[in-house]
């Protein structure tokens, strides 16, 4: 003998239905509207996501940079004995590129801000004022000696001022100058 298997109305299984589908919904808005509340959602966290025209002008900046600053050491750095202007120039604009790709990519005036924060000040002021440096020395004293001294002030600046964007990385570079700089005092006897 088969049983028939339990008999429920329409009328009591769509009641059932229904208060299962106004616990789901009603659950669901909480949830969702706990979301919407929450620091750092997805929403917030996507739209300081940069648009794709920004990231084409960030990439060809940067490519444009790296290329300057691929030309200045393997065209001009053999040579730079006798012109030391076209490696100080090259490169400075190599470096200049690469900034302007940060500035197409963040935007001018978030980029500003960011350069000239507390923390970030001192590398901007230092890489700026190499770059400055270089191209015055080179351009307009004509000096091989300060050029090529400038120069290397520019490559150590640029390798610090990228260093600092990593975690930690101020941090390691400043614990490396200063064992690096105890290291030459304990060499020169002080």
């Amino acid at each position: 003998m088969k049983m028939a298997p339990f008999p429920l109305s329409d009328s009591i299984l769509n009641q059932l239905l229904g208060s299962a589908n106004d616990t789901v919904s009603g659950t669901f808005n909480v949830v969702s509207k706990g979301v919407r509340d929450l620091p750092g959602n997805l929403q917030s966290a996507t739209s300081n996501v940069p648009s794709g025209k920004a990231l084409l002008y960030f990439g060809l900046f940067l490519a444009s940079g790296v290329f300057f600053i691929f030309i200045a050491f393997t065209m001009f750095l053999p040579v730079m004995v006798l012109m030391p202007q076209k490696f100080a120039l090259c490169f400075t604009v190599g470096c200049c590129f690469i900034i302007g790709s940060f500035f197409a990519l963040r935007g001018p005036q978030n980029q500003i801000a960011h350069m000239s924060s507390k923390e970030r000040l001192p590398f901007t002021l230092g890489f700026i004022g190499s770059m400055v440096g270089t191209i015055y020395v080179s351009m307009v004293l004509h000096s091989y000696i300060l050029s090529v001294l400038f120069s290397v002030i520019q490559v150590l600046s640029l390798a610090y001022y990228a260093i600092s964007y990593f975690p930690g990385g101020s941090a390691g570079m400043k614990f490396l100058s200063s064992a690096l700089t105890s290291s030459v005092m304990r060499c020169f006897g002080r």
